[in-house]
């Protein structure tokens, strides 16, 4: 009879609730691919309120800041070239992760050839239960944009 009631109480709940949350990984994949898609929305909702993130020696201190000053042209830029991940680890402890990747990325940007190699360091901490990223820190060699 237990059986029967787990059953039925599973089936009764959203299917989005019976999923399992995304990896670490699979956020910041996800992150990325709203970027590409130019999903505004989506790329938002994998960051926390009060994300940190430095690229280039900027900073954004909040989803509003990135928002408002930076997302267009990170979505502009994954728009039009294409990103690989060559290397990637993850490190989990209780409810923080960090992912650090390697990322050849190449296209044409604003009429210039890129052929980029970017380090990426994302920290995640759970919110409710889902993986959110709360720090991002890209680096590379703009020198390396031709």
């Amino acid at each position: 009879m237990r059986a029967v009631v787990a059953l039925c109480c599973a089936l009764a709940l959203p299917a989005a609730a019976q999923m399992p949350s995304q990896t670490p990984s699979e956020v910041v994949d996800a992150f990325h691919e709203a970027l590409k898609a130019g999903d505004r929305r989506k790329a938002l909702e994998q960051l926390t309120a009060d994300v940190l993130i430095f690229e280039q020696g900027r900073q954004e201190r909040s989803r509003t800041e990135y928002a408002r000053n930076h997302l267009a042209e990170d979505i502009g830029f994954a728009s039009v070239t294409r990103r690989s991940v060559s290397r990637r680890s993850v490190k989990l402890h209780a409810n923080v992760a960090w992912v650090t990747s390697q990322n050849r990325t190449r296209g044409t940007f604003k009429n210039r050839a890129v052929d980029i190699v970017t380090d990426e360091t994302v920290v995640l901490s759970r919110v409710g239960g889902k993986w959110r990223i709360a720090h991002i820190h890209w680096s590379f060699d703009d020198k390396a944009l031709h």
